[in-house]
C-alpha cells in the first residue's frame, strides 16, 4: 500500500459507483482514475498473453515538447526499489518497467495484466508455485546496454538489500528467507530465482501457492534495473531505466525532468506500452496549492497535481469544467497509533482515539470532498462491509483513558507539512482531540519530503500520526500484508506504523494470501478480518477522500487516461 495526496467524486454519481461495485469493480483505482469507470478485480487478474491489442496510446504521431506538471511535496523517493506513494509512481511507471504491467486505459480495463518485459504472461505450474517467463528480445536500457534475465534477479535481491518495503511481497519465493538473514553481507543468491541470460529465461519458484503474485510482478519493486546497480537510494543518481522515459535530474523538493528514453522502442511491446507523447516532463515541486492552481488555469502549468483548495471547489466546477477531471480512488486516510509504544500499547487507549474524533467534522477539512470510514478496506471492494464500532461519543473516550490509568500521559502527535493532503490540519485536529480525552498532547509536524522515512524508522518511535494509504494493486492483500501484518515489520522504511503484530491476524492474512481467486466465501473472511483489525484498534481511520485534476487551457483531455493504479498518465496526455 502506499501513500498519496489525490481523489475525488465521480462527477458526483454515486450511482454509478453502486452499479460498478455490483460488478466487482472499485469505484475508482489506486491512482488517478478515471472519472467515469475503474477497476476492481473481484478475482484474479485478468490477463492477455502476447499482447493487449494497439491502442491510440501506443503510438507518439500526437507529440509535443514540453509538458509541464507542477507537483506537491509527497515524492519520497525515485528509485523503483523504494518509492511507495502516487507522487513517485506517476514518474516511475513509465520510466521502470516490469516484466508484466497493467493496460495504459481508463477504467476497469486498466487493471488488465499484459506484458511487459516479458513476451507474454507467466506459465504457472498447476500447483500455482512455479513461475515461468522469458525476455523479449531487443531490450535495451535508457544508457544502451542490454536487459539481461539475471537483471531480475539483482533487482529482487536488491530490493532486500535496500530493506525496501517491498521485501515482504518477495519473502515467499524460495531462499528469499535465507537470503534476508545473510545481509548486509547477502552470501549467495535468492536460489528461488534462476535465470539464464542467453535465452531470456526467468523462473520463478515459489513456497507456496499466493494468489496475488502476477499483481506482485506487475509492481515497480519487480522492474529490473542493472544487475550492478548499488544497493542505496539512487533517487538524485537515477537508474538506467527501460520504460518510454527516463529521469534526466532530480532535485529534492525542486524539480524532475523526465524526457525520452533514447533506446526505447514502443514497437517490441506489442501496443501494451505507449511511446509517449510528451518529448519532456517539466514537474515542479510546490507547496503552494493555490498558486499551482492560479498558473495551471493560465496556461503556465499543463497539468496540476495538488489539489484545488476548499474554497476554489465550486468556482472550478462552474467556470472551468472544461480543465477538471474528478474521480475517486480506493484510499483510507487514517491516525495510525504505535502498538509497542505507551500508552497506545494499551487498546483501551487506542479504542479513545476512535471513538473521540469526530470523522463528520474530519470531512470538512477536505472541503466535503470525502465521506467518513471506520475500515482499513475502502468502499467498492467486493470484500468491504461497513463498519460501524466506533460512533462519535467523547464521555465514552475519557472514560476509557480513566481506565487505562493513561490521564495526562505524554503524546506527540506526528503530521507533516503536507498541505494538499491537509496533514497540517488533521494533524492539529488530533492534538486537540487528544487534549480533550485527557492526554498530555504535543504536535510535531516535519516535512513531507522526509516524514514517511522518519515514521518509518523505527528508532523514531512515533507514538502517533497521520498516515494515508492507496491502491497499489486490486486485491485485498495490497492493504492488509505491508500495513497490518506483524510479519512484514522492517527496521527501515516500514509501512506498518502502528507496529501492529497480532499472531491470530498475521496467520490470518498469511491463509488467505494463499487463496488462487476471490469469491463470495474469501471475500467474506476478508470483510470479518476488516472487522477484526479494527476490533484491536490499531489505526483510527477517518474518511476516503476524493479529488480533482486540473490541466492548462492547452491540454486536450480527449486523451486523458486515469489509471486504477498509477493516476493519471502524463505518457497518453496530448496538447490541443
Amino acid at each position: 500500500m502506499k501513500r498519496g495526496i489525490r481523489w475525488s467524486r465521480l462527477l458526483r454519481g454515486a450511482g454509478v459507483c453502486a452499479a460498478i461495485a455490483l460488478l466487482g469493480a472499485s469505484c475508482g483505482g489506486g491512482g488517478h482514475k478515471a472519472a467515469s469507470t475503474s477497476g476492481n478485480s473481484s478475482s484474479s487478474p485478468s490477463t492477455v498473453s502476447g499482447g493487449g491489442g494497439t491502442t491510440s496510446s501506443s503510438s507518439n504521431s500526437k507529440s509535443f515538447a514540453n509538458f509541464r506538471v507542477a507537483e506537491d511535496e509527497g515524492i519520497d523517493f525515485l528509485d523503483p526499489g523504494l518509492s511507495y506513494v502516487p507522487q513517485g509512481w506517476f514518474v516511475l511507471w513509465n520510466s521502470y518497467l516490469p516484466l508484466i504491467g497493467y493496460r495504459h486505459v481508463n477504467g476497469a480495463a486498466g487493471a488488465t495484466l499484459v506484458p511487459y518485459l516479458a513476451q507474454e504472461m507467466p506459465k504457472i505450474s498447476a500447483d500455482g508455485r512455479t513461475y515461468k517467463l522469458k525476455l523479449r528480445k531487443g531490450l535495451k536500457y535508457s544508457d544502451g546496454k542490454p536487459v539481461k534475465a539475471g537483471d531480475f534477479r539483482a533487482t529482487i535481491e536488491r530490493d532486500f538489500r535496500l530493506q525496501s518495503p517491498s521485501i515482504g511481497f518477495f519473502s515467499n519465493i524460495k531462499g528469499a528467507e535465507n537470503f534476508a538473514a545473510s545481509l548486509p553481507k547477502g552470501k549467495g543468491h535468492i536460489t528461488g530465482i534462476t535465470t539464464n541470460d542467453r535465452t531470456g529465461a526467468i523462473t520463478i519458484r515459489l513456497v507456496k501457492a499466493q494468489g496475488d503474485f502476477e499483481y506482485i510482478l506487475a509492481s515497480e519493486f519487480a522492474a529490473p534495473v542493472p544487475a550492478d546497480s548499488p544497493a542505496k537510494d539512487a533517487s538524485t543518481s537515477p537508474l538506467p531505466a527501460t520504460g518510454p522515459y527516463v529521469i534526466e535530474s532530480y532535485k529534492p523538493n525542486k524539480q524532475v525532468i523526465v524526457v525520452r528514453n533514447p533506446h526505447f522502442d514502443a514497437g517490441l511491446f506489442d501496443g501494451n506500452v505507449p511511446a509517449g507523447n510528451p518529448d519532456k516532463v517539466t514537474i515542479d515541486i510546490l507547496d503552494d496549492p493555490a498558486l499551482a492552481l492560479t498558473k495551471t488555469l493560465d496556461g503556465q502549468y499543463d497539468y496540476d497535481a495538488l489539489q484545488p483548495p476548499a474554497d476554489q471547489v465550486a468556482t472550478l466546477e462552474s467556470k472551468h469544467k472544461d480543465q477538471i477531471k474528478i474521480y475517486t480512488p480506493p484510499n483510507t486516510y487514517y491516525y495510525f497509533m504505535n502498538t509497542r509504544v505507551a500508552p497506545f500499547d494499551n487498546l483501551k487507549v487506542r479504542q479513545a482515539v476512535n471513538y473521540a474524533i469526530d470523522r463528520k467534522q474530519l470531512v470538512g477539512i477536505y472541503g466535503g470532498l470525502a465521506t467518513p470510514t471506520e475500515n482499513v478496506l475502502p468502499p467498492g471492494y467486493p470484500q468491504y462491509k461497513k463498519l460501524d464500532l466506533y460512533p462519535y461519543n467523547l464521555a465514552k473516550a475519557k472514560q476509557l483513558i480513566r481506565q487505562a490509568g493513561a490521564t495526562a500521559a505524554p503524546v506527540t502527535v506526528w503530521t507533516s507539512d503536507n498541505e494538499p493532503g491537509r496533514a497540517p490540519e488533521a494533524g492539529a485536529y488530533l492534538k486537540r482531540v487528544l487534549g480533550s480525552i485527557g492526554l498530555k498532547a504535543t504536535l510535531n509536524t516535519i516535512g513531507a519530503a522526509t516524514y514517511w522515512t522518519t515514521i518509518g524508522n523505527e528508532k523514531t518511535k512515533a507514538q502517533i500520526g497521520f498516515a494515508d494509504s492507496y491502491q497499489e494493486y486490486p486485491h485485498p492483500l495490497d492493504w492488509f500484508d505491508p500495513l497490518l501484518n506483524g510479519n512484514r515489520i522492517t527496521p527501515l522504511y516500514n509501512s506498518n506504523y502502528a507496529n501492529f503484530d497480532d499472531p491470530a491476524v498475521n496467520a490470518k492474512i498469511e491463509a488467505l494470501k494463499k487463496e488462487p481467486s476471490l469469491d463470495g466465501s474469501i471475500n467474506a473472511e476478508w470483510a470479518a478480518l476488516d472487522k477484526a483489525v479494527m476490533l484491536q484498534a490499531p489505526w483510527a481511520p477517518f474518511v476516503n477522500v476524493e479529488a480533482i485534476d486540473t490541466f492548462g487551457p492547452d491540454v486536450d483531455l480527449g486523451c486523458y487516461v486515469q489509471h486504477v493504479n498509477y493516476q493519471f498518465d502524463f505518457a497518453t496526455i496530448c496538447h490541443k
